[in-house]
């Protein structure tokens, strides 16, 4: 089985949120072929914070309707929402557009009929305010980077208060399951940065197994481990508190 992963991305969003996922699940620990990623972007090329530069597999336009390019919204398994600087998410949040269409695909794509998929919608760092600004995390626990954690909260009580549905429970933590939304979409967040590899291992070990995340852990070196750590401490399930 092959597990369909999308990034949006947008300008100034975090090289190591997109990466750092990407590694994960394409990691020579794991067969080849298990998780197949998309960049979608609004443009051709995405200029990250640090001034690296990706390419697009496909476009916001493309992936939110238009078939042209034989992929849309409803054929991916997930959605991994990367985060950015201050003035990259701002940019998004203030734009009269919804950041060139990927606020329009977070939202879509958490309202989308499961047709047989398990679907998840992952944020890393802070791309939860993105998940926030569309109501995604309304009375569910949300993180992001420890430096964030008030923005985040008030942008889920901005939509909370317009919305009249209940606010995010903001957390501080390396990741969040949040359990599934109304549509039976699992909905978690990370914390800041790195804290999106540990969140995605985690996604690995339960689509594939936790045996296949440790396995990968083990081969990119990577201590994956829920202890305390100096920012942020341990991580939270859906039911229980880690």
């Amino acid at each position: 089985m092959t597990f369909k992963v999308l990034v949006p991305v947008f300008p100034g969003y975090n090289t190591l949120d997109l990466h750092g996922p990407y590694e994960v699940l394409k990691n020579s620990a794991l067969p080849g072929d298990i998780f197949d990623i998309m960049v979608a972007s609004a443009t051709e090329l995405t200029k990250s914070c640090e001034g690296a530069r990706v390419p697009r597999d496909i476009s916001f336009e493309d992936v939110l309707g238009n078939k042209e390019s034989g992929k849309g919204l409803d054929d991916f398994d997930a959605v991994i929402v990367p985060g950015g600087r201050r003035w990259a998410i701002d940019a998004v949040l203030e734009s009269p557009n919804g950041g060139a269409g990927i606020l329009d695909l977070i939202e879509k794509f958490a309202n989308l009929e499961s047709q047989g998929k398990e679907r998840w919608l992952i944020s890393v760092c802070t791309g939860s305010e993105l998940m926030a600004a569309r109501g995604i995390f309304a009375g569910k626990t949300a993180t992001s980077h420890w430096a964030a954690l008030d923005l985040l909260k008030a942008t889920g009580q901005q939509y909370a208060q317009e919305h009249q549905v209940a606010a995010i429970d903001v957390q501080k933590t390396r990741f969040v399951d949040a359990g599934k939304n109304a549509k039976g979409v699992r909905i978690a967040s990370s914390g800041g940065v790195c804290c999106g590899i540990d969140c995605t291992l985690w996604y690995v070990s339960e689509v594939v197994s936790i045996e296949a995340a440790k396995e990968t852990a083990h081969f990119m070196d990577y201590n994956w481990s829920f202890v305390d750590v100096p920012s942020t401490m341990g991580h939270i399930l859906a039911g229980e508190k880690g």
